[in-house]
């Protein structure tokens, strides 16, 4: 179970952070991470993929297929 701040059970409108999660795109085949704040990144295949990640914008036509857990650290991710 999750441990929840003091802060967030005093005032429960605070955003909840996302647990980050690992995708492929489906027409480009590249890495897509969606971080803990919620956002898109797009992993470059260069060493140290995080640092170079790319801002990634879903459309409606985007189409992401989730990948195990386990990718997290195999791609490094620092969460």
């Amino acid at each position: 179970m999750e441990e929840v701040s003091r802060d967030e059970r005093q005032n429960p409108m605070l955003p909840k952070k996302l647990p980050g999660a690992v995708f492929v795109e489906r027409v480009t085949r590249q890495w897509v991470v969606r971080d803990p704040e919620g956002n898109f990144w797009i992993l470059t295949t260069m060493e140290d993929a995080w640092r170079n990640r790319l801002p990634f914008y879903p459309t409606e036509d985007t189409g992401l297929d989730p990948v195990p857990g386990h990718y997290k650290h195999v791609l490094g991710l620092p969460f």
